[in-house]
This record gives structure tokens, C-alpha cells and sequence, in this order.
């Protein structure tokens, strides 16, 4: 059985900046504005890219809401992308060895 995988969010991310010299307040400063400004950017329909693939906004209706004519007021979601070379950090972070 595989091991649980690493959380990485947002104290994970906040310990990694105090790690590089920042206080605990100048990284949740940091990371909230990274935050926020891939936030506008999905709202823009932008892609964010980063390390471990992209984000993208998308869509997402259920036919359920098609057949009585009308939507929901949210109908957005955001997925997760990854290329090969995501998908080798991914398992890297893991703890995986896939082998080439």
C-alpha cells in the first residue's frame, strides 16, 4: 500500500518561504498575494502556470440544468493540468518511482 502523499498547502508553503528568510507574516503576505493574483487571472480566463502543469477555468454545467432552461450561478471550476514533466514531479513529491 502507498504511502499518504505530502499536503501542499498552504502552511506546507508558508513554512517553505520561512525556510528562504521570511517571517511568518512576510510569507502569508507573499503567498496571499501569489494567491490572489492567480485567482484574477482564472476570473480573466487566463491559464496559470506553474511547475507542476496549469490551471484552467472551466465551465461545468450538468445536462440536469440544460433541461429546465436556466444555469447556476457559479458554473465555473477550476482544473489541474499536468505534461509529463509535471506528472514525473508529481510522483517525485510522492514518493514514486515510475522508472524510465
Amino acid at each position: 500500500m502507498q504511502g499518504k502523499g505530502k499536503n501542499l498547502g498552504r502552511a506546507y508553503l508558508i513554512g517553505k518561504l520561512r525556510e528562504r528568510g521570511l517571517s511568518r507574516r512576510g510569507a502569508k503576505q507573499v503567498l496571499d498575494f501569489v494567491l490572489e493574483e492567480m485567482k484574477a487571472a482564472l476570473a480573466r480566463d487566463e491559464p496559470v502556470e506553474f511547475p507542476l502543469g496549469w490551471l484552467e477555468r472551466e465551465k461545468k454545467i450538468s445536462p440536469h440544468w440544460e433541461l429546465i432552461g436556466d444555469e447556476p450561478m457559479k458554473p465555473y471550476t477550476v482544473e489541474h493540468y499536468t505534461d509529463i514533466e509535471g506528472f514525473e514531479r508529481i510522483a517525485e513529491l510522492d514518493g514514486l518511482d515510475f522508472g524510465q
